[in-house]
């Protein structure tokens, strides 16, 4: 099992520029829908918001997501849409306050700058669980809406 610090570092693993989205290879010829992610409670000058997209609890908050993108502010609104093939997914997502491209954490891995997760899900002793984030993506897409909160 992977420790706290382990957990919240893996939301960064590599790091993100502009709007670019990686999805995982295997999903060439799978139907596909959309995940519409919107951070509420930012001013238009907020730094960027990194989201990265889980497929399942074995590799939630590590260094494997399917998917990556950096939001930046634009017209008021902090929003991207990722594309990917239907099915069950969670996603964690962090404001770089710092603007150094990493969820920074202190000495006991506890996230410095505000985190969110889908579903908002909230922590209890540790990152919220895959259970209490999931979603399923289907056909028709989905839109989470989100509110950063302080650490």
């Amino acid at each position: 099992m992977m420790s706290f610090n382990e957990r919240w570092r893996g939301l960064l693993a590599k790091s993100v520029l502009g709007l670019a989205v990686a999805y995982s290879a295997s999903a060439g010829a799978q139907e596909q829908a959309t995940l519409r992610v919107t951070v509420e409670g930012l001013g238009q000058e907020s730094p960027k918001v990194y989201v990265s997209v889980y497929a399942g609890d074995d590799s939630w908050l590590g260094e494997s997501p399917v998917a990556r993108a950096a939001i930046e502010p634009a017209s008021g609104e902090l929003s991207t849409e990722i594309s990917l093939p239907l099915g069950e997914y969670a996603f964690s997502a962090f404001l770089d306050v710092n603007r150094n491209g990493e969820l920074d954490t202190n000495f006991i891995g506890i996230p410095k700058e505000p985190v969110a997760v889908s579903n908002d899900a909230r922590p209890s002793f540790g990152p919220p669980s895959y259970e209490d984030a999931k979603f399923d993506l289907g056909s028709a897409g989905i839109a989470q809406t989100i509110r950063l909160e302080e650490p």
